[in-house]
């Protein structure tokens, strides 16, 4: 018999919004929306460093301590990680700027709009990261790259279940995540993404 908790723990991980962030980097360093020369420190380090390792790392010796679980399941603790993440995010968006990284640049200005608005809303109820960190970058996706990318969007009732399924989270909370990641990130991608590299011209 299927131990369903097992498997909705294994999708909050595979589907976390760290490795989230990591397969969207993957995807922009081999098939890259922008034709640009391609630099693996530039295109793939950098990125991975401030969008993966900078927001996590303070949480993972927090949980190494023992003051905080591997998700921040407090609500009252989250705040402080939400400000690591987002300082990551924005000295990430400096660099792509300077270093004329369109592609790297808007991704990191959605990651800061997702991560504010959810840290935001925290202040009101536990707005899922999950559920926002697999919503935004999706869109982001599906925005650059059209119909061929909205199969992808299979993951997030995957993690809806999954964090449902081990009472991390309720509807609400969910939908909340889902709605700023998805609504965030069509504005950033809107307003700054040069449309003429993406699916909607």
């Amino acid at each position: 018999m299927i131990d369903e908790k097992r498997v909705a723990n294994f999708l909050s991980y595979i589907l976390s919004p760290t490795l989230i962030a990591f397969y969207i980097i993957l995807i922009f360093f081999f098939y890259p929306p922008i034709e640009q020369n391609s630099h693996l420190l530039v295109d793939f380090i950098l990125p991975f460093f401030f969008l993966c390792v900078f927001p996590v790392v303070m949480i993972l010796y927090s949980y190494q301590k023992g003051t905080v679980d591997i998700w921040v399941s407090n609500q009252k603790q989250r705040a402080p990680f939400y400000l690591i993440a987002i300082f990551g995010y924005v000295i990430g968006s400096v660099i792509f700027y300077y270093l004329e990284n369109t592609t790297l640049f808007v991704l990191s200005i959605a990651y800061v709009g997702v991560t504010l608005s959810v840290s935001l809303g925290n202040f009101v109820t536990k707005v899922s990261s999950h559920s926002a960190g697999v919503a935004g970058p999706l869109t982001a996706i599906a925005i650059v790259y059209g119909w061929i990318a909205l199969p992808s969007f299979v993951l997030l009732p995957l993690v809806i279940w999954a964090r449902l399924k081990l009472n991390a989270h309720s509807v609400g909370q969910l939908v909340s995540g889902f709605i700023i990641g998805i609504f965030v990130t069509l504005l950033v991608y809107l307003f700054l993404f040069p449309m003429q590299y993406t699916a909607l011209v």
